[in-house]
């Protein structure tokens, strides 16, 4: 398997692409902190406002406290009238807040991908503390392989995804994607995925060994991008 350094599917802070889960996982002992901003194309449709959707940001803390298994918590900024009274002026007055956990049964070698099953707000709760929300659930399994070619170390992945709530159902079935990693510098990473409603794609970079920059076209033309801080705690 060639060697590579691990980058993240950044609105959950989870290994992954764009919007894209896949099976590669962090570093062993490594925390990420970091923000996303997300165009209204990714957000569920669920989530409006006066009957629109909005852009927003999303924040997360994750984790991998071991080689099989990722967690993480995140929440998005919901735009709502202030106090919830039309007359008021709109803003960032509450959180979509929700847990997300991936677990890898079968580590990638030189025959085999990797595999993984995981979900993104297997467990949610809303700003008051009351739980059910669930916009953001979806469960996947997915498959990650590598192959260095010369020059440049490419990646498929492939994943088949379930999301619990039907307006987000444009993006269940099979997704995945393809990276490639120059071999004179595998932090640098472009990628080009299909998430089950649009093609995507963008660049992540990890900078300094604790920043990561991510910027990515969401159906070729809605940005999203974001920055995240890698720390090393074993």
């Amino acid at each position: 398997m060639a060697t590579l350094m691990a980058t993240a599917q950044q609105y959950t802070g989870m290994e992954g692409l764009i919007h894209v889960p896949t099976a590669d996982m962090d570093t062993v002992g490594l925390a990420r902190i970091g923000a996303q901003f997300i165009p209204e194309d990714m957000v569920p449709d669920a989530m409006t406002i006066d009957n629109h959707k909005f852009n927003t940001l999303t924040n997360y803390l994750s984790i991998t406290p071991f080689r099989w298994i990722e967690l993480g918590y995140g929440y998005t900024l919901w735009k709502f009238h202030k106090n919830k009274n039309p007359q008021e002026k709109t803003g960032f007055y509450a959180k979509d807040r929700y847990f997300s956990v991936k677990i890898q049964p079968l580590r990638e070698d030189r025959w085999w991908p990797s595999v993984v099953i995981g979900g993104n707000d297997v467990l949610s709760t809303s700003d008051d503390g009351t739980s059910g929300s669930m916009y953001m659930r979806n469960f996947y399994v997915a498959m990650s392989k590598h192959v260095k070619l010369p020059g440049v170390i490419v990646g498929g992945h492939v994943a088949y995804r379930k999301w619990k709530r039907p307006y987000n159902h444009k993006w269940n079935g099979v997704v995945g994607g393809v990276t490639l990693q120059p071999e004179f510098y595998t932090p640098l990473r472009a990628m080009v995925e299909w998430d089950g409603s649009n093609v995507n794609f963008g660049m992540d970079c990890r900078l300094f060994r604790f920043m990561q920059v991510q910027c990515a076209l969401q159906n070729g033309s809605h940005f999203t991008g974001g920055l995240c801080l890698c720390i090393q705690l074993l």
